[in-house]
């Protein structure tokens, strides 16, 4: 039977001021937020700079389907300080019929710009999609703000949208989300050539296209066609401006568009739309794009993945989806940092740093934490870490473990907390380290470092870690 939408924007009651929902019937199907987010969404995903930031929440692209997009600004992000942010009002029409258009009306605190989106809701019957047609103007009342000598050119993003239940967790624990068997990104570059980014999030500075097919779409997908494919489309002379960054952190969908300075004294719009890609477009581009070329990390082209409990054994390479969990690896850094796979404790794999001289280096991993897709915290979560390590020759302060709190996306201000020393030859000898809770309010993640500072060789094994409550 075909699916006869009636959409309309209602108010759900139940606390004050209720949330509002665009419903089809008596279905909601997409919550039009404006709510204060905290720390640490608010320090990852609007950098502090947005504290009621308007956006459209937990979309549902089908009749009787889960949301499969969890978030679309509705603002424009000029620069790193000016963004349309105060919402002036928003307009209905069509309540009850089947297109819906909101009105979203946004400005700067500053009064350089002001936003009208339109938010048009249909549903494609063709394919069983619910389509979500954004037409995004931005009115510059200042464009001699962003026009300073020698402008050749310059980016405004119009939205940082992203999905649901995506990325996997980082590491398993009870109660956790799954990612449905999610594994890459498809598009189609303007010259109508495939792309494609394995989810990894070592793989988001792949190079990407400088431009895209008109109304081509920009999709999430798996490997087979088990679930539906929730997509970006770019519309009409939008797609060939825009730009497109995926952010390592949780793959959003970074949109921006390019201007000249004689585009900054007129309207600019932009469009684009949110719905299910047809699966023949999705098996399309899936068959057509390349692999993706080798992704290094320093010279790693695999790196150990990160686990709770670990001998170092397992790795994932950087430019493979890394399934689920969808752990991050450890990161070498200061120099004759090795995975090494003749040497360990119970089997042939450890974690090793030879210095021929003075200094620090360190195999790290700062993503164990709730702002880094694990379990919530309580003001009684802590950590207790566990590692054994060999020493030979090591002469200076020595190997140890470290951990600290740590703030994405501003300069650390949590000391480095360490633990004994391990210097000269010794066997195996197990290092412990444990920070208790309450974690600090603006923390996002907990930092485990695998520190050497001097010369000589050291090799660490065996590491687990247990989050205390």
């Amino acid at each position: 039977m075909t699916h006869i939408p009636s959409f309309d924007l209602k108010l759900r009651g139940g606390v004050t001021a209720g949330q509002e929902w665009i419903h089809d019937g008596e279905a909601p199907i997409a919550h039009l937020e404006h709510a204060t987010v905290e720390q640490p969404e608010q320090n990852l995903r609007y950098f502090n700079k947005n504290p009621r930031p308007v956006v459209l929440r937990s979309l549902s692209l089908a009749p009787g389907q889960q949301a499969l997009v969890d978030g679309v600004q509705l603002y424009w992000v000029l620069g790193s300080d000016i963004i349309t942010s105060d919402l002036l009002k928003v307009e209905v029409e069509g309540r009850g019929s089947d297109h819906l258009t909101l009105t979203i009306v946004t400005a700067d605190p500053g009064g350089v710009a002001t936003s009208r989106r339109m938010i048009d809701v249909t549903y494609d019957a063709d394919n069983g999609s619910y389509v979500y047609d954004f037409t995004c103007h931005l009115t510059l009342h200042s464009p001699q703000t962003f026009d300073p000598p020698d402008l050749e050119a310059l980016t405004f993003e119009y939205s940082d949208p992203w999905f649901t239940d995506i990325p996997a967790p980082t590491v398993a624990f009870d109660g956790a989300w799954t990612s449905k068997g999610y594994d890459r990104l498809l598009a189609r570059a303007e010259d109508g050539s495939a792309w494609q980014m394995p989810l990894n999030h070592l793989a988001t500075d792949l190079p990407r296209p400088e431009g895209f097919a008109a109304d081509s779409y920009f999709a999430l997908a798996d490997a087979d066609d088990d679930v539906p494919s929730p997509a970006f489309q770019f519309v009409g002379a939008s797609a060939p401006r825009t730009r497109v960054g995926v952010c390592n952190w949780g793959y959003d969908i970074h949109l921006a568009s390019r201007y000249d300075r004689d585009d900054l004294y007129k309207d600019i719009c932009e469009r684009f739309r949110v719905r299910l890609c047809p699966t023949s477009v999705v098996q399309s581009m899936r068959a057509q794009a390349p692999a993706p070329p080798a992704v290094l990390y320093g010279e790693f082209d695999e790196l150990p993945a990160y686990a709770r409990q670990s001998s170092f054994a397992i790795g994932q390479r950087l430019n493979e989806a890394i399934g689920e969990p969808g752990p991050w690896p450890w990161l070498p850094s200061g120099g004759g940092a090795d995975w090494c796979h003749d040497v360990g404790k119970a089997d042939t794999h450890s974690l090793k740093i030879e210095r021929q001289t003075p200094g620090v280096s360190l195999w790290s991993m700062n993503r164990e934490g709730e702002g880094a897709f694990t379990q919530r915290w309580r003001q009684t979560t802590g950590i207790r870490v566990q590692i054994w390590v060999r020493t030979q020759a090591l002469v200076g302060r020595g190997a140890c473990l470290s951990l600290r709190w740590i703030i994405f996306n501003v300069p650390e201000r949590y000391p480095v907390q360490v633990s004994q020393y391990v210097t000269g030859d010794t066997d195996w000898t197990r290092l412990t380290l444990q920070m208790d809770g309450p974690p600090p309010a603006d923390a996002s993640a907990v930092e485990i470092s695998l520190r050497h500072d001097g010369v000589g060789c050291s090799w660490f094994d065996d590491i687990d870690v247990e989050v205390l409550s």
